[in-house]
């Protein structure tokens, strides 16, 4: 899973990302999940972290889909979750 640590600026980000209203926009859907032991190696799992040095990935929210490198969209189960289509980040966030 991503351990996933937000940041307030993008230089102490490493990607970008801007949430979507609809599946058909975004790259990626993601699922919250309560712990971290849930699905080792899957980006679309994401948990969140107090702490920078247990991130996976550290993010800034983005309020506009042009200047983010990554769009997610929240589902309500795991078996929805996972990658829309090609994408550099694939494979990276876990």
């Amino acid at each position: 899973m991503a351990l996933i640590k937000v940041k307030e600026t993008r230089s102490s980000a490493d990607i970008t990302v801007c949430e979507v209203t609809t599946k058909n926009a975004a790259d990626l859907l993601v699922r919250i999940v309560d712990t971290k032991n849930t699905a080792a190696g899957k980006d679309e799992l994401w948990r969140y972290v107090d702490s920078s040095n247990l991130a996976t990935t550290k993010i800034r929210w983005v309020q506009t889909k042009s200047s983010a490198d990554l769009l997610v969209h929240f589902v309500q189960t795991k078996n929805s979750a996972g990658w829309m289509r090609e994408h550099p980040l694939k494979g990276k966030l876990a």
